[in-house]
């Protein structure tokens, strides 16, 4: 999860960087905070299941 945040945020800078418009900066970062959203989403509404079994 944080290895496709990081990319996402990387993504970014990259764009900023590369001095591209505003629309293109904004866009990629909505679309890490999509990700980010879901992502999360998915785990804390998944299960450990760690298999412990005392």
């Amino acid at each position: 999860m944080d290895t496709l945040i990081f990319a996402g945020l990387l993504a970014a800078l990259a764009a900023l960087y590369r001095e591209r418009s505003p629309a293109v900066v904004l866009g990629v970062w909505w679309v890490v905070l999509a990700a980010t959203a879901v992502l999360l989403a998915h785990h804390i509404t998944s299960g450990l299941s760690l298999g412990l079994s005392y």
